[in-house]
């Protein structure tokens, strides 16, 4: 299970993962054209495409039904807003249903299975490592700090839970090229990260039988000495 699967880092995600076997289930809201172009060219077969809207629990709830029983999730789907804009000054509630709550619910769901063995990780922000910020990296961090405290807890269970932290990887839908150069004077190797390399990472940390309960940084530096 991939959410927030069809395009960008999760259509990505997805890609590596159907690459390496795996029978991938792609969830996405609004993005159905993109979900359906996607699932027409995953290499393998077994794939399924779901709609459902995360910040609702009722569409979180619906997600969970039509998925059944799945071994590896992924929890990618987040919302983001320009910071300092109307709409990210808004969003705090949107927030934390959709970047934390959603995929705490998905977590206690994924961890009910019973399953023999189990690997999951979520995509948080780099940002999210470091002190201060708003809304949106405070549903991260919340993100994070479940990500460690399931980690004990799961490991009784042959369950893993490790994160990702990316830095900069690709200019906000709102956002233009210019302001991309802006932020990536931030990062110390000063360049972004590479999709592929975020989908890499999860491909890795899934197989990876002894690594759980990490937030592993890809940051390009920025979080170097914090």
């Amino acid at each position: 299970m991939i959410t927030g699967a069809a395009k960008r880092i999760g259509a990505e995600i997805a890609r590596d993962l159907a690459a390496a076997g795996c029978r991938v289930i792609i969830h996405y809201h609004t993005s159905q054209s993109e979900a359906e172009k996607l699932l027409a060219v995953l290499p393998g077969s077994g794939h399924t495409v779901i709609r459902a809207d995360l910040s609702s629990s009722d569409g979180v709830e619906n997600l969970l039904d039509q998925a059944g029983k799945f071994e590896l999730l992924v929890n990618s789907a987040a919302v983001f807003f320009r910071p300092g804009s109307p709409e990210d000054t808004a969003a705090a509630s949107l927030y934390e249903k959709v970047n934390f709550l959603a995929p705490k619910r998905l977590l206690e769901y994924f961890a009910g299975q019973g399953l023999a063995e189990g690997a999951a990780v979520n995509i948080t922000d780099a940002f999210a490592l470091l002190p201060g910020q708003g809304a949106y990296w405070q549903s991260k961090k919340s993100l994070n700090e479940l990500t460690k405290s399931l980690a004990l807890p799961w490991a009784e269970k042959n369950l893993r839970i490790n994160a990702i932290s990316p830095g900069p990887v690709l200019p906000p839908p709102w956002a233009p090229e210019s302001r991309m150069e802006k932020i990536l004077k931030q990062v110390p190797l000063k360049r972004p990260v590479k999709v592929a390399d975020i989908a890499g990472l999860v491909n890795f940390l899934l197989r990876c039988g002894e690594i759980t309960g990490n937030i592993i940084p890809l940051d390009g530096g920025i979080t170097a000495g914090s």
